[in-house]
């Protein structure tokens, strides 16, 4: 049995309650162990870039022509013509790219957190001066890049001074 919605605005109801799965928290699996480790937690934030920068296209997409403004770099001149057919196959191509982000993202988290205790915090202190440093510890990490400069590697750093208790 079909139904024929009888406006635009039946469609906007019925999908407003549903969250596509992308946009669930949920979708990625991170072991306990991983949830702290800044390679996953870099992972993460790429992947919710991406998807916060689809939503928006998507956004482009359904809005009104006259509810985006496109200037022409060369002219200067406002562009309307066209402009939400091209929004609509960006987003288009970043949608279905987004499935397949997910998935590498996913896998590249599983295999760095298999057999990974957690990340690796190390300490050093002067005195007065602390410096708190946690990175992956992870073996697949850790041995293929063993005397490798790790340029870039995600890290959390922490400085701190101890108050004077005089």
């Amino acid at each position: 049995m079909s139904e024929v919605l009888s406006s635009p605005d039946d469609f906007e109801e019925i999908v407003s309650g549903i969250t596509p799965s992308w946009e669930k928290e949920d979708a990625i699996i991170v072991p306990p162990q991983c949830e702290s480790c800044p390679r996953v937690m870099a992972a993460l934030l790429e992947l919710d870039e991406y998807k916060k920068a689809v939503g928006e296209l998507l956004g482009m997409a359904s809005a009104k022509e006259e509810e985006i403004v496109v200037v022409d770099v060369l002219t200067g001149e406002r562009v309307s013509e066209g402009v939400i057919d091209y929004a609509c196959k960006i987003a288009g191509g970043k949608l279905g790219g987004l499935s397949e982000k997910i998935v590498k993202t996913q896998r590249y988290i599983s295999i760095i957190a298999k057999e990974c205790e957690g990340p690796l915090a190390l300490r050093a202190s002067d005195g007065y001066r602390f410096v708190n440093v946690a990175m992956c510890d992870s073996p697949k990490v850790f041995y293929s890049g063993l005397g490798e400069t790790q340029i870039g590697e995600p890290v959390i750093i922490q400085r701190y001074q101890e108050e004077n208790k005089d």
